[in-house]
């Protein structure tokens, strides 16, 4: 048997691959994010209160629950789960592909295990590489006609992020093939029912703990710049090269005079699978327009444009588009230089500057590795903060707005080496909370740029007035 053709080689060389290159990433912090941070603090919460605590809205229960069982544990267990998941994720794609009948599976789910945005998830906590899992084991048992199974493993999806149940609306198209129209409605709730009413399980202590405002969306951060709102869905997404690979897979497809698929499925027809693939892009950019602030947002999407990919492309093509984005979380990196929460770049790194903040472009420095050098940057920082506040003989109140979870995460009681807090630390706080700490005694200071966050938070105009930076020396 051939390289080819050898499925169980496949999957072997696939595990190994996620896990091995995920691995060393695994151990600086919980992520770059605040929410990565917040996670930890929310498990801490729910073990404390004994009931579930959103961590974020609208929720994302099942992740919550998990990380209450290891909610004492280090950093690198809980991004251990991720790593985990995204084997799972790779795994399933792969199995879904092969079951599909699709040449270059193998190809194809390299392409996804090393895509930029999928890669770094697999090395924090954020439950992207969670529900994605979930979405291609659904996808895979789809394939295999184990409806109940599929809808079982897409009400999962949903337990880790809400947004998984737009993949009900495909796996519908799918299962469409020239059917009786009563027998797809019978199947299509065979995946239908038993994903929505796991779905709306998982977010009952949500609504019993929060009532109907659990299903929010909001965001205290205004609606990015257009420019950043294409930046996160495109590179930060693919990184440089994966859309270098994507601009030449689409630019050889139209040099074709016959644009119909050259790698055919055998389950569904190409027709049938480009419309589904086009269905999920779109379901996709609206979800992500309506809040754009995270590339993670549109990486459900992702396995399904590489199999768009794919089916469009010559064999020569398909080789090139491979190590192209097999490099692409290694090299040409784009970040902001930020001291404080940017990366670090190298020598060869051009810079320049956009609308006031410095951004780099390292040619030898990939996504992967600014992500990295990023958490390292907000960990040095935040370190240095708790050691002034350790030391400090005043009373204060500290704004940290998108630091607080790093800070906190520290003192929290049980965890290995944590302390008493020594100062009181607030995300944000309204002017007649600030008003009154200062009244009893305490000195407010604010991080870098919190003063201005304070005040959109509540929609008041007092902090300067009230509060000063915090003196970093």
């Amino acid at each position: 048997m051939n390289f080819s053709d050898n499925t169980k080689l496949h999957l072997w060389l696939l595990g190994l691959v996620v896990a091995l290159t995920r691995i060393p990433f695994l151990f600086d912090g919980y992520g770059h994010e605040e929410d990565s941070w917040g996670l930890v603090v929310n498990a801490f919460e729910m073990h404390t209160s004994g009931h579930y605590v959103a961590s974020r809205f609208p929720g994302h229960p099942f992740q919550e629950y998990i990380y209450l069982l290891i909610w004492d544990q280090p950093a690198w267990i809980f991004n251990s789960l991720s790593c985990l998941f995204s084997i799972i994720g790779v795994i399933f794609f792969y199995k879904a592909l092969r079951k599909t009948g699709f040449n270059f599976a193998f190809e194809t789910s390299l392409m996804f295990a090393f895509t930029p945005a999928f890669f770094i998830a697999g090395t924090y906590t954020i439950d992207y590489a969670w529900s994605l899992a979930f979405i291609m084991g659904s996808f895979y048992f789809l394939t295999e006609r184990k409806l109940l199974v599929a809808g079982i493993l897409l009400g999962m999806a949903v337990g880790c992020r809400i947004t998984s149940g737009v993949f009900l609306i495909p796996w519908a198209m799918m299962l469409w093939s020239g059917m009786d129209r009563n027998e797809w409605i019978k199947q299509v709730l065979r995946i239908g029912i038993p994903a929505g009413l796991i779905g709306i399980a998982w977010y009952i202590p949500a609504y019993l703990n929060y009532g109907t405002s659990f299903f929010d969306y909001s965001d205290q951060f205004p609606y990015p710049p257009m420019a950043k709102v294409i930046y996160k869905a495109t590179i930060g997404v693919f990184g440089l090269l994966g859309i270098l690979a994507m601009t030449i897979a689409l630019i050889n497809w139209l040099r074709r005079k016959d644009k119909s698929a050259l790698q055919v499925p055998t389950l569904v027809s190409p027709r049938r699978m480009t419309l589904v693939i086009g269905v999920i892009i779109l379901l996709h950019i609206i979800s992500y327009l309506r809040l754009p602030q995270k590339s993670g947002y549109m990486l459900a999407m992702v396995p399904f444009v590489l199999l768009l990919i794919t089916m469009y492309s010559s064999p020569k093509t398909i080789r090139i588009v491979t190590v192209l984005f097999v490099l692409s979380s290694f090299l040409f990196s784009i970040n902001i230089s930020d001291g404080l929460r940017g990366s670090e770049s190298s020598s060869l790194a051009v810079k320049f500057n956009v609308s006031g903040q410095e951004i780099f472009l390292d040619p030898v420095s990939g996504p992967i590795f600014s992500e990295q050098s990023k958490r390292r940057n907000k960990m040095d920082y935040t370190a240095h903060i708790r050691g002034m506040i350790e030391t400090t003989p005043e009373t204060q109140l500290l704004i940290c707005g998108w630091w607080y979870n790093e800070i906190y995460a520290h003192y929290l009681p049980g965890r290995p080496g944590s302390k008493r807090i020594p100062v009181q630390l607030v995300f944000y706080a309204p002017c007649d909370t600030l008003t009154q700490a200062k009244a009893s005694g305490s000195k407010i200071y604010y991080l870098p740029e919190q003063n201005l966050y304070n005040d959109q938070m509540f929609g008041q105009n007092c902090t300067d007035s009230i509060a000063e930076p915090y003196p970093v020396k």
